[in-house]
């Protein structure tokens, strides 16, 4: 009677683990405890059983500041596969750090339940394979640099033919400047014989003859002189020549490695030479030829225009060229987002310029963006609910304590309030940029007097900012044409952050005023200021100054602002002075008038 064969114990199937030969260990928890790890991946690791039990950053301290703890981590967290090929890893063998290749795996394992139990981790040392083909590509390389320099050898020695003949042709020459010189003294022979009656006449004639003499030998070293100056010529030249070529060579190289495609345009006859790898990203055959118009027509109908605009800019010659935008491919009718970085540069002739530029894939990069502020947005838009409902049953807290005489409770649940008021408005931050980079925030214009805007985003600013003084020098009637909750929040954002970098000082000045024919607002704190290095970069999206470390923020404030003022026509800048303060203006245009 045939009986099933019993099933392994989990002690027999760690045994069977143990003697593979691929390295193969089981982790648990975001720290990747090690539950267990067979030979091969403690002969890796170059530890003993002892590391059973540890976290793998405890086991490995090497292992700090290397990426793949928080590869575990996101491999428990999102029950996810992990994988990687050649993959560097720096680990300590006999006492002593070496760089190691590996191609590796994290599984998450999980129950019946889709929850992550554990993380099956297997890796093997591809190290010698790799090593193997850097020293096949660098005994490439060398053979290729011999090849060169047998060519410019050849190069050489055809010059050096060159110059012999020249040399002969020299020497052709002081032959018959010999014979010449033999002709003319046969000549002065000649005439002294007829002369000799006259010696006056003859030493006239001998000095003349020396004269000459000294002529032409100065001439044969003023030869020789020239001769020596165009060698040294044709050195300096095939040295510069050298150069170039390697620089050439070299930029063609990462260019290459880089897989960006390049393109180059004659200002004036609008030739367009491109690369195979360049009529690949717009989705034409590598092998076929394309002009400007046909490039341009890939390009999506919202950004063809724009980017036609840019393109025509830089090549009239009104500044560098720097887009992104996303194309059809022509034959594939793929979408890819592709950035085109160039810039023009005229000829030593003058009569006409070069347009020069590289093309590359960025698809990826925008569907990771795009996936970033998906899930921005989704986690913000959730975190709206629950804060609404918290700021409901503050208030009405607020209005059943108002009565008691609770100072304590009265001054913790105004607080709360405003807290929750801060978190809203950090939440209502990152829904803008996720709505402002898809594309999805609209600007919802009205007219209005911009000091009504600024009398109440300062009137709101005081019932949150207890703590300081803001000063607002009101301001003639300036009407505008604009929307009014978002000027607001820019409004609001320049007055938090003035509170936020003045902790010491607790006056704030806030104006507006039509200067050069916009709407100008400005905010003054005599704060900690900014640096020039951090002023250039301040409105760039989640930058924020390093030393302002433990100042709250995201870094998205100056950057939705400056965002709204450059949909509105209108500027943004700032005057900083480090240690004395800071001045925030932005300005906008005035609403037209009747008839305008």
């Amino acid at each position: 009677m045939y009986n099933d064969p019993p099933f392994l114990s989990k002690e027999q199937l760690i045994t069977v683990l143990d003697q593979t030969k691929t390295a193969t260990a089981v982790h648990v928890g975001e720290l990747a405890v090690i539950q267990m790890a067979n030979d091969a991946m403690l002969k890796i690791w170059d530890k003993d059983r002892s590391v059973i039990g540890k976290s793998l950053e405890d086991a490995l301290p090497e292992l700090k500041g290397q990426p793949f703890a928080e590869m575990f981590k996101r491999v428990w967290q999102e029950g996810i596969t992990v994988a990687g090929t050649e993959t560097a890893a720096d680990l300590i063998t006999d006492g002593q750090l070496y760089t190691y290749y590996f191609d590796f795996e994290y599984r998450a394992i999980k129950d019946i339940d889709g929850k992550t139990i554990c993380i099956l981790h297997t890796a093997t040392d591809v190290t010698e394979r790799v090593k193997h083909r850097l020293t096949l590509q660098e005994a490439y390389s060398k053979e290729q640099a011999l090849l060169r320099e047998q060519s410019l050898n050849e190069e050489l020695a055809a010059s050096n033919e060159e110059l012999n003949a020249v040399n002969e042709e020299l020497s052709k020459n002081q032959d018959e400047l010999k014979i010449l010189n033999e002709t003319l003294e046969g000549r002065v022979e000649a005439r002294v014989r007829d002369l000799r009656e006259s010696e006056n006449n003859f030493r006239l004639l001998s000095e003349e003859l020396a004269a000459m003499n000294e002529e032409m030998a100065a001439a044969n070293e003023e030869l020789l002189t020239s001769n020596e100056e165009l060698y040294e010529a044709q050195q300096r030249l095939q040295e510069i020549y050298d150069r170039l070529e390697d620089k050439e060579i070299a930029l063609r190289l990462a260019i290459e490695a880089a897989n960006f495609g390049t393109w180059h345009i004659h200002s004036v006859s609008r030739e367009f030479v491109t690369s195979a790898r360049l009529r690949e990203l717009f989705g034409f055959h590598a092998d076929q030829n394309i002009t400007i118009e046909d490039a341009l027509n890939q390009i999506t109908d919202e950004y063809r225009q724009y980017v036609s605009d840019k393109f025509e800019n830089a090549l009239s010659g009104n500044g560098d060229y720097d887009v992104s935008y996303p194309v059809e491919g022509y034959h594939d009718k793929k979408i890819r987002w592709l950035r085109a970085v160039g810039n023009l540069k005229a000829d030593k002739s003058g009569e006409f310029s070069a347009f020069t530029g590289v093309v590359m894939d960025i698809s990826v990069l925008k569907k990771d963006e795009q996936r970033k502020n998906d899930f921005i947005g989704m986690v913000s838009h959730e975190l709206k609910t629950p804060l609404t409902s918290m700021n409901g049953y503050l208030q009405l807290l607020q209005r059943k304590t108002s009565k008691m005489q609770d100072d304590f409770i009265n001054s913790s649940l105004d607080m709360a309030v405003r807290q929750v008021k801060k978190m809203t408005s950090m939440i209502n931050g990152f829904l803008n940029v996720s709505r402002l980079e898809s594309g999805k925030i609209v600007l919802n214009r009205h007219h209005f007097l911009l000091s009504d805007l600024v009398q109440n985003a300062v009137e709101e600013a005081r019932l949150m900012e207890t703590g300081h003084t803001i000063n607002f020098h009101p301001c003639e009637n300036i009407p505008v044409y604009a929307d009014f909750d978002k000027i607001s929040n820019v409004i609001s954002n320049l007055l938090s952050n003035a509170v936020k970098y003045s902790p010491a000082d607790k006056n704030i000045n806030l104006q507006c005023e039509i200067t050069d024919g916009m709407a100008q607002v400005s905010v003054k704190d005599n704060g900690i200021g900014i640096n020039e290095v951090d002023s250039s970069r301040i409105f760039e999206r989640y930058y924020r100054v390093v030393r302002d470390s433990h100042i709250s923020g995201f870094g998205i404030g100056l950057y939705l602002s400056a965002e709204i003022i450059a949909r509105h026509h209108g500027n943004i800048w700032l005057e900083s002075d480090p240690g004395k303060g800071s001045t925030f203006y932005f300005s906008i245009p005035l609403a037209k008038q009747p008839g305008n």
